[in-house]
């Protein structure tokens, strides 16, 4: 399903700064082209990820949607090497959940968790650099070590 609302894309351009700044990155494209800019794609290096999983390079998207002074966004880092996948979500997808959404489903689970997460900035780069953080100092640690 894809997100609501429409792109600001003057608002790619800080979220690529944040994508470029984090050390488990390598590269950044807008997806499909910079022409178009959908979306934004990051490769992650794998010997950078703890823990490590594999020699394959990760993946992280990153949506952003604005509908009036409501914004959509997916933050979603997947694993080539497992099938490890997760990420921040806020769409309409689990509104008993509230509006924002953490998912991931681990290696050899067919069920994708899901649980409430909140942030408090409301600036998309500010929501970036701490999803960020808590992806790969904490979630991806805690789900795969």
């Amino acid at each position: 399903m894809s997100l609501p609302g429409t792109i600001d894309t003057t608002v790619y351009r800080g979220l690529r700064d944040v994508l470029e700044r984090q050390p488990e990155i390598t590269t950044v494209t807008y997806e499909p082209d910079s022409i178009v800019k959908r979306s934004l794609r990051a490769t992650v290096a794998a010997d950078r990820v703890r823990p490590s999983t594999g020699p394959a390079d990760p993946t992280l998207d990153v949506e952003w949607r604005f509908r009036g002074d409501e914004q959509f966004y997916r933050i979603h880092y997947a694993d080539p090497n497992t099938g490890f996948n997760c990420g921040y979500h806020r769409d309409a997808d689990h509104p008993d959940l509230g509006p924002v959404h953490f998912q991931y489903q681990v290696p050899d689970a067919s069920d994708t968790h899901h649980e409430a997460s909140s942030f408090d900035p409301t600036i998309p780069t500010e929501i970036l650099w701490i999803a960020l953080e808590e992806l790969f100092e904490r979630r991806i640690r805690e789900l795969l070590g």
